[in-house]
């Protein structure tokens, strides 16, 4: 079986709990599987919010964030996805990989 990539946004929806405080839920296209949902949570996080913070069920992921940080938990969910689909041993180099200088030819 191939990899597939995340599946994508059906659609949004965003609710006020309280002052200051949202729910949001994003529909996707097709449900994930227990693999799937595996890797996403073993995605090692930069900073909050980890992917712990985000249910999964069915289509759907949900979190509840402050009002002024929704743009925020919607990236790293985001972030998270990508990763979570790359093909494994595929990682991000450091800079101080990979960082080959090259010799100027001054004419």
């Amino acid at each position: 079986m191939e990899q597939q990539g995340p599946p994508g946004v059906v659609r949004e929806r965003i609710s006020r709990l309280r002052e200051g405080c949202l729910s949001c839920t994003i529909v996707f296209e097709r449900e994930f599987s227990i693999e799937e949902i595996a890797r996403f949570r073993a995605v090692v996080p930069e900073q909050e919010p980890a992917p712990s913070r985000f249910l999964f069920e069915g289509r759907t992921a949900g979190y509840d964030c402050p009002e002024g940080e929704e743009a925020l938990w919607r990236l790293a969910l985001e972030i998270y996805l990508v990763k979570s689909f790359r093909p494994p041993g595929r990682r991000r180099a450091s800079t101080t990989e990979d960082v080959r200088l090259r010799r100027l030819h001054l004419g």
